[in-house]
């Protein structure tokens, strides 16, 4: 019988963590490695989290800098000094290695991976999101939750590319009136810790209002921009389906014998970004927090 208690189990589990990352580090120093590039990101200052981002500048190191750097990443799970701890540390890149380490490494990438998705049940467990953060906090106290959180990606076969690229794209889900009525009556219960009681409930009464002063058949949108993050494209020699598009917050492993032609990340935004909107979604938000806008089409 498991007589753990919360907060012992999520110790536990990151130590189990830490070991296998450990033996990782320790494996991938022993493998024979062909080639490794990383394209260092500036930290994110402490309150500058929701700033627009205006320019991200790219650093670039490869070999065996590039493999130092990569195994510092897979084991930084806590906060640094000065940098915001709502923004994940991020070390886009990849590593390749000889397609027959394949069966090495895999056992224990799977085992990482493991260990990480069984720490974030842990985390969910605890409940809402205040119990998540205090449970996190008084078990391990400075650590990033999203960054415990990532998966190590291992490709094994021959790709024919590999690109990075930035994505900065929005999310925008549809709702109904009725649908959003719903979301703010359960929102009384969440208050800000800058707010009181009073205040919030006086807050969402006035976006009440002003939802129930909209057509009942009117089509409201929740246009939420997605921070911008680093991407890798894919594009296989003999699969099926040949192209992938997968995140690079951390370095992938490559197990293939050859090459792939490479496109590297270049500083943010790119030169041949094109502006884009969407005409349909616009004008002032009709709730500001929520992103919150009515469909014009």
């Amino acid at each position: 019988m498991d007589t753990f208690t919360p907060t012992a189990a999520l110790r536990q589990k990151m130590e189990a963590i830490e070991d296998s990352l450990a033996r990782l580090a320790a494996l991938l120093r022993q493998l024979e490695l062909k080639e490794a590039h990383v394209y260092p990101l500036p930290p994110v200052p402490q309150g500058e989290e929701h700033d627009p981002i205006e320019r991200i500048e790219v650093g670039y190191l490869c070999g065996e800098e590039a493999l130092t750097a990569t195994l510092a990443a897979y084991q930084d799970h806590s906060a640094r000094p000065g940098c915001s701890t709502k923004a994940t540390h991020r070390l886009p890149g990849w590593l390749r290695f000889p397609a027959a380490t394949a069966p090495v490494l895999a056992p224990l990438i799977e085992e990482i991976n493991r260990h990480k998705l069984e720490f974030k049940g842990l985390v969910q467990q605890a409940g809402g999101r205040d119990e998540k953060f205090e449970l996190v906090h008084t078990a391990l106290p400075g650590v990033i939750t999203l960054q415990v959180y990532r998966k190590l990606t291992l490709l094994d076969g021959e790709l024919q590319s590999l690109g990075f690229t930035w994505a900065d794209k929005q999310t925008i889900n549809r709702l109904s009136r009725e649908q959003v009525l719903e979301m703010l009556e359960r929102s009384r219960r969440y208050v800000p810790a800058l707010s009181n009681n009073e205040e919030w409930s006086k807050m969402v009464d006035q976006e009440v209002y002003d939802i129930r002063r909209l057509p009942a058949d009117a089509e409201l949108r929740i246009r939420r921009p997605v921070k911008t993050h680093p991407m890798i494209n894919l594009l296989w020699q003999a699969r099926t389906p040949r192209k992938q598009q997968i995140k690079a917050s951390l370095p992938l492993l490559l197990c293939a014998d050859s090459s792939p032609a490479v496109t590297h990340l270049g500083h943010y935004p790119p030169k041949s970004r094109q502006a884009r909107r969407d005409r349909k979604i616009g004008g002032e938000p009709i709730i500001e927090r929520l992103h919150l806008y009515l469909y014009q089409g």
